[in-house]
């Protein structure tokens, strides 16, 4: 069994898993801890203190529920906030020394192929395809056709970057949210997304899912649906908002932000509706070190291969 943590900026979430019989996982457990890692981090350029003293309880706590449904390996991933950070390195020092994770700050390109890979494996590719996930310091976007990626690019715009400099309101104002928007369709509007063919927009991560619950329910939400949303958050404090969702407040009061990304990508890419799945990117990794294990452990080449090609090994073009 494995244990596999994304160190987000907004939130750490975990998945206990192991092999499943047809080459996927099988999964035994799943937290989520929305410890802000990267708050003040646009203004400071360090993770404050009090946030990397939250990460590494989260963590010390999420090592524990591991332990407890057997796993033998902590592995995770680090996203925009821990690479950017001045003290990005010596957090990822106390994590392996005090928790015992086993976690690396990986780079844009990185973190869009392991939400690539990990969506894939359940999601439908056909067509072209834009994956967006809106985190707290970045938004990785991913251009696929026919299940081939064609360009990946990590934006520096984020629900929490954008809720520190634009949205000091709670709840947010119309012209805080108005702002945001147009500061992340700003940044998006500088990535040559290919749009001369039609596209679809697929969101993934806790943005997106808050948007869907906002806006209904579906996995499909169309432009009233993100309205309605952004109506809400206008209305109810980050408080109510989280006991609305049953989520945390620091969760909640990043949201607004990360609507306002997605309706700003809406717009962009002239969608008249946006597509929600789960994030991918804890999947890919489980699929990675569980090939990484049999491998050491001497498994037969075919044996490899059926966990590796649980989900697709894309061709990346155009990556940055």
């Amino acid at each position: 069994m494995v244990g596999a943590v994304d160190v987000g900026s907004n939130s750490i979430k975990l998945t206990v898993a192991r092999p499943g019989l047809s080459g996927g996982i099988e999964e035994l457990a799943s937290a989520v801890a929305a410890v802000r890692l990267g708050a003040g981090l646009s203004t400071s350029g360090r993770l404050a203190d009090d946030r990397i003293e939250a990460a590494l309880g989260a963590l010390h706590n999420f090592a524990a529920l591991a332990r407890e449904h057997g796993a033998d390996r902590l592995v995770g991933v680090a996203t925009e906030a821990t690479r950017r950070a001045a003290n990005g390195a010596t957090f990822l020092e106390r994590v392996r020394a005090e928790t015992g994770w086993e976690v690396r700050a990986i780079t844009g390109d990185e973190e869009a192929d392991l939400t690539f890979r990990g969506v894939a494996l359940n999601g439908d590719m056909h067509g072209r395809v834009v994956i967006a996930d809106i985190g707290g310091a970045s938004t990785e976007l991913i251009v696929a056709e026919g299940g081939v990626v064609i360009m990946a690019q990590s934006v520096v715009v984020g629900s929490g970057t954008l809720t520190d400099t634009l949205v000091p309101s709670d709840p947010p104002t119309v012209a805080e949210l108005a702002a945001s928007a147009r500061a992340a369709a700003a940044r998006l509007d500088l990535i040559a997304v290919p749009t001369e063919a039609a596209v679809r927009l697929l969101c993934v991560g806790g943005t997106a899912e808050y948007l869907a619950r906002l806006a209904g329910g579906g996995p499909v939400v169309d432009r009233a649906g993100i309205a309605r949303a952004l109506d809400i958050c206008r209305a109810r404090a980050s408080m109510e908002l989280a006991l609305t969702l049953a989520i945390p407040q620091a969760r909640a009061r990043v949201l607004p932000a990360g609507i306002a990304v997605i309706r700003a990508l809406a717009d962009l890419l002239h969608c008249d509706q946006v597509e929600v799945a789960p994030s991918g990117i804890r999947t890919a990794l489980l699929l990675d070190t569980f090939a990484e294990i049999a491998a050491r452990n001497g498994a037969p080449a075919a044996a490899r291969a059926a966990v590796r090609s649980a989900t697709p090994s894309p061709r990346m073009e155009g990556m940055t």
